[in-house]
């Protein structure tokens, strides 16, 4: 179902100090995001060059996406959430590290996210207290799914083939009971060849999450619908969409965007 907008192209375009960033260009343009209660991504604006993971010594930019951690700046910098829920990623062999965006889930809450590639899937001792975010004709909405029925979430990673081939065909996985979410539009920038309710992978989990806090959360808060609880999972996705919309939108005339991306992705004109 899916990051990076191409770090090097990243890189290019925040060499230019006159570029506005896009925290303030959001702030000037509708940003879909601008209903949500997401802490300021100022700080990665200030992180002009790459740095080195502090694990592997790769040089990366934002995070390293194969150690999860953070880069160029203080892990206190970038939001932390504690998950109601444990989570397992199994990501498949062939998905690419850097296209992916779980390492955002993984970064923004480490007690509670766990990433695992398909040929790594763990043993589960009871399968029957696990669910599968998986679309699918036997998949139910958590309204209809007791809390005290299921332990933990497992979410598969990869490309819409690779992803339906691990839920069919992978026996850790192919009789785990399904959940699904309410349609939504991805705001995703990569291309695929699927309708715009096809979600990446972070995007997906903020809104089973939001979801979950609706059916299980809000009663006990006293609340009457979400408060935005779990909003930070998408702080670098907010970021990496509304960059992209400023460098197109600064640069119109000079560059474009992919035609092969739906029609209008790019918010020139509001």
């Amino acid at each position: 179902m899916d990051l990076l907008f191409g770090t090097l192209s990243l890189d290019k375009h925040q060499q230019n100090s006159k570029r506005t960033s896009p925290e303030e260009d959001s702030k000037l343009q509708h940003s879909p995001f601008d209903s949500f209660k997401i802490s300021s991504t100022a700080i990665l604006d200030t992180l002009n060059t790459r740095s080195f993971c502090p694990k592997c010594t790769r040089s990366m930019k934002y995070f390293c996406y194969w150690c999860y951690q953070v880069v160029g700046c203080q892990r206190s910098d970038v939001p932390y959430l504690e998950l109601p829920i444990k989570i397992d990623v199994i990501k498949h062999i062939k998905e690419l590290e850097g296209k992916s965006t779980v390492a955002h889930a993984k970064i923004i809450a480490p007690n509670d996210v766990s990433i695992y590639s398909s040929l790594e899937i763990p043993k589960y001792e009871n399968p029957d207290r696990l669910l599968l975010l998986f679309p699918g004709p036997d998949s139910k909405t958590l309204n209809e799914i007791p809390r005290d029925s299921f332990d933990k979430l497992l979410v598969v990673d990869g490309t819409w083939q690779q992803a339906s081939s691990l839920t069919k065909f992978t026996e850790e996985l192919k009789n785990i009971r399904k959940v699904t979410i309410n349609p939504q539009k991805t705001l995703f920038w990569r291309y695929q060849n699927k309708s715009e309710n096809y979600l990446a992978t972070i995007e997906a989990l903020y809104y089973f999450l939001k979801e979950y806090y609706v059916t299980y959360e809000s009663i006990t808060d006293n609340e009457n619908s979400y408060n935005g609880k779990y909003d930070d999972l998408l702080w670098y996705y907010k970021y990496f969409y509304e960059f992209i919309q400023s460098s197109y939108r600064n640069d119109k005339g000079k560059k474009h965007f992919t035609t092969r991306h739906r029609q209008g992705y790019i918010k020139y004109d509001e």
